[in-house]
């Protein structure tokens, strides 16, 4: 089939350059518990301060977006710092050669207020990322100041946070890798960017974990037509739930994913307006009555294989987005070769105000971050828009995916991108 897609313009870039960062930052973890990161920019210590969660204050203040600078500062306290060793060691791949390999400063980390909990560990080391975001691995040293030193290194290596190499100076050395941090590993559940998985700790107390078992399910439908086998998949969180939380911080902004409760007044005038608009009507055709709003929202609650979400910055709905499990889904049947945990996203941001490049790309970056978080046996996400949308050359700049092919729907032809979870965690922006 021949592509009938014009060529595309260049994006411009929605990475902001190291130079133009910060040294200094306070932002919010995915619970709102505020941290910040503060560099000194010619001996390159970074001392890493944590807060109180709104949970541990009990004030409803979760409520609020954003957080004052005066409540975020005010209970502010020193934990951790990374100070230059003055030795070097090597951070490449341990495959490359050693007249390849590239040698990284060693960063010593400090406990500055003694014990350190691991949750507050994992808090310190995702200010640190956002730090050093350029690095795959950064070498470190867990120091002496740890009562628990020999614990820490534990946690780094048991948690696939980092790993030891072969040529390590002593048992304390361990190499971070940036990669296994956004996969969520080692993430304290009240602190992960995945606001509610299933099943819930917080609902059926000390279990294990969230990994759903395989068992295998059957879907049968005439519209959209499906006929397929699949894993059974983990019941939906309730209408209204947050289920994704993330700083981001190239718009200064807090974005969350909720659930969107069709009975909520506000949930569904905002979403029917933005349907009815003539911008999201040019690539989603979903144009009409409450009447039939209601039921798309409806159908959508009742299909057990896909999700609509509202989109939020600062607390504000933006937009809205469905994320659905391929082999069940009707595109399959004109596709084909869905795995059995691929997922896939649909988006459109619905005000104005919240357009532009950064929030586009972190729109999207969001709804793949919670897809792979989700499901760790998901190795791809896709996605599937109409071919012509002026959309397409920013998908493939703000996304590592790869352009399959185009397809043709019954409603639509469309353009394949296929996202690797190697690629997305390796590339991907989470600034």
């Amino acid at each position: 089939m021949a592509s009938t897609r014009e060529p595309a313009f260049v994006a411009p870039s929605a990475i902001i350059a190291l130079d133009k960062r910060p040294l200094k930052e306070t932002f919010t973890l995915p619970d709102l518990t505020p941290v910040q990161f503060d560099e000194d920019e010619s001996t390159h210590h970074i001392k890493i301060s944590l807060g109180t969660s709104p949970e541990e204050k009990q004030d409803n203040s979760h409520a609020r977006y954003p957080r004052s600078k005066e409540e975020q500062d005010a209970t502010l306290q020193p934990i951790i710092e990374f100070v230059p060793l003055g030795r070097k060691a090597k951070a490449s791949h341990l495959q490359v050669k050693e007249d390849r390999a590239t040698l990284t400063e060693v960063l010593e980390i400090k406990a500055i207020a003694g014990h350190v909990s691991f949750k507050d560990l994992w808090s310190a080391l995702y200010a640190f990322w956002i730090r050093r975001d350029e690095h795959e691995r950064y070498p470190i040293l867990v120091g002496a100041s740890f009562p628990n030193r020999t614990d820490i290194v534990r946690y780094f290596l048991n948690c696939g946070l980092g790993l030891r190499y072969p040529d390590a100076q002593g048992e304390f050395d361990v190499v971070l890798d940036r990669s296994a941090f956004w996969q969520g590993a080692g993430c304290p559940l009240s602190r992960s960017w995945l606001r509610a998985p299933e099943p819930s700790p917080k609902e059926f107390g000390d279990v294990m974990g969230t990994a759903f078992p395989l068992v295998q399910s059957f879907t049968r439908s005439n519209d959209p037509p499906v006929l397929t086998t699949h894993p059974l998949r983990p019941p939906k969180p309730s209408a209204g739930t947050i289920i994704y939380s993330r700083y981001v911080h190239s718009v200064k902004s807090h974005y969350q994913l909720t659930i969107i409760d069709w009975r909520k007044e506000e949930h569904f005038s905002l979403y029917a307006k933005w349907q009815n608009s003539d911008r999201v009507n040019h690539g989603w055709r979903e144009r009409g009555d409450e009447d039939h709003h209601r039921k798309y929202l409806q159908e959508r609650e009742a299909d057990p294989h896909s999700m609509g979400l509202l989109s939020s910055w600062d607390g504000e709905y933006a937009g809205y987005s469905e994320i659905n499990w391929c082999k069940e889904n009707g595109m399959n049947a004109f596709v084909g070769g869905m795995g059995d945990y691929d997922q896939g996203t649909h988006s459109f941001v619905g005000e104005e105000k919240f357009r532009g490049r950064y929030r586009f790309a972190h729109n999207m970056i969001s709804l793949k971050h919670f897809c792979f978080l989700r499901e760790f046996r998901t190795n791809i996400v896709i996605g599937e828009p109409r071919f012509d949308l002026d959309i397409i050359p920013l998908l493939s700049a703000y996304l590592p995916q790869s352009f399959r092919k185009e397809i043709e729907l019954p409603h639509k032809r469309a353009v394949l991108f296929i996202l690797h979870r190697d690629r997305f965690f390796s590339e991907g922006m989470f600034y």
